[in-house]
């Protein structure tokens, strides 16, 4: 009866083989594909460049897949969140409130305009991020309402670092308020995607 050879990648299931084997097996070890670090998309021409971004980062592609996605919702929610600042501080005058001086009346607007738009460009950047972005990260196990939640409480750490750095650049050193925000916007974005691993959708710890 013919011999059945097991070939496998292991050292210690080499004594399985012919000696002619042996020495093919060292000359041209079988191995098997390494499996991708990033999650295959539908579109064919992205899984290659994926691909080549594994192979050039050694296995760092999802990282890659995942900072792209983020920077592209976030860059969509910045710009509502522009879009929405500039339509409250420059075309939705604020009431003269009593007691209040020209530059404080203007301070309050600018903050009532943060406001709006912090709130309204978190719930764009959420849902996105939430199906796409992070959707294969442990704590994406956890219901919407919790991961809403924990997107909110890392978002508002992040919003009002980004506020005072918007408040500084603009009553301090007098960048426009606009340009002031973008900037704010940029900085704050990675500190946001860092503590969106930390803590959003940190893994959920099962009790035993």
């Amino acid at each position: 009866m013919e011999r059945l050879i097991t070939r496998t990648d292991s050292a210690e299931n080499v004594d399985t083989l012919e000696p002619e084997q042996v020495i093919q097996e060292i000359l041209s070890p079988t191995t098997h594909p390494r499996q991708p670090s990033y999650h295959p998309t539908s579109w064919n021409i992205v899984n290659s460049v994926l691909d080549i971004a594994d192979t050039v980062t050694h296995g760092r592609a999802g990282l890659l897949q995942r900072i792209f996605l983020f920077v592209l919702f976030g860059g969509i929610a910045a710009l509502v969140n522009l879009i929405v600042f500039y339509v409250i501080f420059y075309h939705i005058p604020l009431p003269v409130i009593a007691n209040l001086s020209a530059d404080g009346n203007t301070k309050l607007h600018n903050v009532i305009a943060f406001v709006f738009a912090s709130e309204i460009s978190l719930i764009v950047n959420f849902i996105p991020n939430d199906h796409f972005t992070f959707r294969h990260l442990p704590g994406r196990s956890r219901s919407w309402p919790a991961r809403c939640a924990r997107f909110h409480m890392t978002s508002i750490s992040g919003t009002i670092l980004t506020f005072l750095i918007e408040f500084t650049l603009s009553s301090e050193v007098h960048v426009p308020a606009v340009r002031a925000q973008a900037v704010a916007i940029l900085l704050v974005m990675v500190y946001n995607f860092a503590f969106h691993h930390l803590f959003t959708y940190r893994h959920v710890k099962v009790e035993v």
